[in-house]
């Protein structure tokens, strides 16, 4: 899973392996350490509304069950949130597949969908 921070939006890009462990589990997991320390983002499918909880260690985000099934199952790429922070502001979420780089990078890309725009 990529997890992609940039003011008040978090997009997740999850690839073929982040979908199945979804898919059989309800929920898949980054984990990253940093010193003594752990920062672990969590995304589950349970319930039936979006919501998001950030703790000591990380950020859990819950999604539709409903809609979690619909989108592994289908050519849909994403979908997105809006859920508001106690502040008043709001926090975008975007998840999407994630597809392979037009360009080469020095990463695995193994288990990343075929990028659409690529011309075959």
């Amino acid at each position: 899973m990529k997890i992609r921070i940039r003011g008040n939006s978090i997009r997740y890009r999850l690839d073929k392996q982040d979908i199945a462990t979804l898919q059989e589990t309800q929920q898949v997991e980054e984990i990253t350490t940093i010193g003594a320390g752990t920062l672990q983002f969590s995304i589950h499918a349970k319930g039936e509304a979006p919501a998001i909880a950030l703790n000591a260690n990380g950020v859990q985000l819950f999604l539709p069950v409903t809609q979690v099934s619909g989108w592994i199952t289908t050519e849909q790429v994403g979908f997105k949130h809006e859920l508001p922070n106690a502040d008043g502001s709001v926090l975008h979420l975007l998840i999407e597949k994630d597809f392979k780089c037009l360009t080469e990078r020095e990463e695995d890309e193994s288990q990343a969908f075929e990028n659409p725009t690529q011309s075959c």
